[in-house]
């Protein structure tokens, strides 16, 4: 009987390996979310589409829709994809042309044209040869001749590769493809202005980037490239008579996209107008290559004070991406600035100086440095330790070091990360996820108590106005961290900053009449730059600021007294 169980047991048990030997592992059905599922490699050529064509034909054959739909109705947005435009069957504003289209000779034909339910006519067609070069990477230009004069259908512009020669830095040139404007519109305020002629890149402020980007001519079409530290920049395009460039709106505001003819601004409406010219703000990464592109771009303007509009070209600046930078997941950068009074500071790390002689109320230069566990140190004239924290600093990150008084007026240093990237919550969603905003023209305001004598500030606009946590109840040394920063606007109106002394269950409190008010204009770093030639002023300007209280309010003298500075954070 024990052998009949034994051998019983011992079929089971190979009955069971054996269902278990056939038995497949079972796979779940995984669903492919990608738009574009073929595996095609690009080419060297580039397609940068200013002419606003949406349908292309490549050595006969269509790779677009050619799809036409009203203007109007349920589906007037739905374009249904294609092989090589799976978004929406239609060409964009730029094209990697893939390699696979190329023949033998590495020689494309093209053809390029608009199908719209008002445009259907051939003769807005262009054909063009594309040469693919391994040894120069080539932007073919499409451009608005339609509109425009003195520039070809296609300008072939060399494009770089190479990587900066220092890897927290990124390159950028400028490319002047401007051209005479035909029928030039005519505002309210006067008939559209002359935008062509060399032009330069300049920083936010009208500081110019380098001598091998200025005077750029459309003879010479293009610059060298430039290496610069990587970081947020508002980089600005600027005629030698000093007028600025404007660059096409993005999606993020419709108004944005608006221009007056006569200043190249933002309108405030039909009857005013705003001086901001538009230029984008953005992060550009640690290896990245960038072209500032100028040639004639669309834009709308108001032609009556009920909104409506039509539509114009004018020589305009824009940002191409030349070579996408990998994510920065090396990189910070730090800066320092100095809140007590009669005290000049530096700023070590690591035991590396990277800042010095900063006085009071002022703020340093970036440095970039690498991720990790650091000490910083804030140290006085004669190379003293005044203060120090150890904290580990994170990539992609944006740090200020704060010197500052405790109340007792003990030195400490504190650090804040700045928030550079445009983005604001703007509520959670039904489907538990959430709503950001991403902003390329911003105007972000964060606020600092520093000073002795005020325990609580609530910081205000005229008249004890205030719109935000971000601003009420700020304590000495305390930042807010949740939604830290204020918004503003391109057409906002004209303000003051005010610090009112309140208290937890009083808001905003009474007014500080002995800490002097900070008005709008303030916030504009080179007046100059606008009032150039006979324009006016813009209420304020864009960027990412930090307003800070430092000084005193017990036993204040004129050189300590309580006062509001700001530090500007984009460049």
């Amino acid at each position: 009987m024990r052998t009949l169980s034994y051998k019983i047991l011992s079929l089971c048990f190979g009955i069971m390996l054996l269902a278990q030997a056939c038995k497949k592992d079972k796979i779940d059905t995984k669903v492919d979310n990608r738009i574009l599922t073929e595996n095609r490699v690009s080419s060297n050529v580039r397609i940068i589409n200013l002419a606003g064509f949406n349908q292309v034909i490549a050595n006969g054959d269509s790779l677009t829709s050619f799809i036409v739909r009203p203007s109007t109705g349920p589906d007037s947005y739905k374009y249904p994809g294609t092989s090589y435009f799976p978004t929406d069957g239609r060409l964009g504003q730029t094209w990697s042309i893939p390699q696979n289209l190329f023949n033998q000779q590495e020689t494309a034909a093209l053809k390029f044209g608009v199908r719209n339910i008002n445009e259907t006519n051939d003769s807005f067609d262009i054909s063009m040869v594309a040469k693919n070069d391994y040894n120069t990477p080539t932007d073919y230009v499409l451009m608005p001749t339609r509109y425009t004069n003195g520039q070809s259908e296609v300008a072939a512009i060399p494009r770089g590769v190479a990587s900066p020669s220092k890897p927290d830095h990124f390159k950028i040139r400028i490319v002047n493809l401007s051209a005479n404007i035909n029928n030039p519109a005519y505002g309210l305020s006067g008939s559209q202005e002359d935008l062509r002629g060399p032009v330069s890149l300049a920083f936010a402020d009208g500081t110019l980037v380098n001598n091998a980007t200025n005077n750029i001519t459309a003879a010479n079409k293009a610059s060298e490239y430039v290496e610069l530290p990587y970081g947020t920049y508002q980089f600005r395009v600027l005629l030698q008579d000093g007028k600025q460039l404007p660059s096409p709106g993005s999606s993020e505001d419709y108004s944005l996209g608006l221009i007056d003819p006569a200043t190249s601004s933002i309108p405030k409406d039909y009857y005013k107008v705003s001086h901001q010219v538009y230029a984008p703000i953005q992060t550009y990464q640690p290896g990245g290559v960038y072209t500032i592109l100028v040639a004639p771009q669309r834009f709308d303007y108001l032609v009556d004070d009920i909104g409506n509009n039509s539509f114009l070209y004018q020589n305009a600046f824009r940002v191409i991406t030349d070579v996408s930078a990998p994510a920065n997941q090396t990189y910070f950068r730090l800066q320092a600035a100095n809140a007590i009074a009669g005290q000049v500071m530096g700023l070590k790390v690591n035991g590396k100086l990277i800042a010095n002689h900063i006085a009071y109320g002022n703020g340093s230069d970036y440095a970039n440095l690498i991720k990790g566990n650091y000490t910083v140190e804030a140290l006085d004239a004669s190379g003293n330790v005044l203060a120090s924290v150890t904290q580990e600093l994170r990539p992609s990150q944006n740090y200020t070091a704060w010197l500052h008084p405790d109340q007792t007026g003990k030195a400490k240093l504190l650090l804040v990360a700045n928030d550079l990237s445009g983005t604001s919550f703007t509520g959670p969603m039904d489907d538990a996820t959430y709503a950001r905003q991403a902003k390329k023209f911003f105007f972000s305001k964060r606020f600092l108590n520093l000073s002795i004598g005020n325990p609580y500030i609530t910081f205000t606009f005229d008249n004890g106005q205030y719109n935000s946590n971000a601003v009420v109840n700020i304590q000495p040394g305390l930042p807010v961290f949740e939604q830290p920063y204020i918004g503003g606007f391109a057409t906002g109106d004209a303000y003051n900053i005010l610090a009112y002394r309140s208290k937890p269950n009083v808001v905003p409190g009474t007014w500080a009449n002995d800490i002097e008010t900070l008005p709008h204009d303030v916030f504009i770093a080179n007046k100059t730059l606008y009032q150039k030639p006979n324009k006016g002023l813009p209420v304020d300007e864009p960027g990412v600021y930090t307003v800070a209280l430092i000084g005193t309010s017990t036993n204040a003298t004129p050189t300590n007294k309580a006062k509001m500075i700001i530090i500007k954070h984009t460049k």
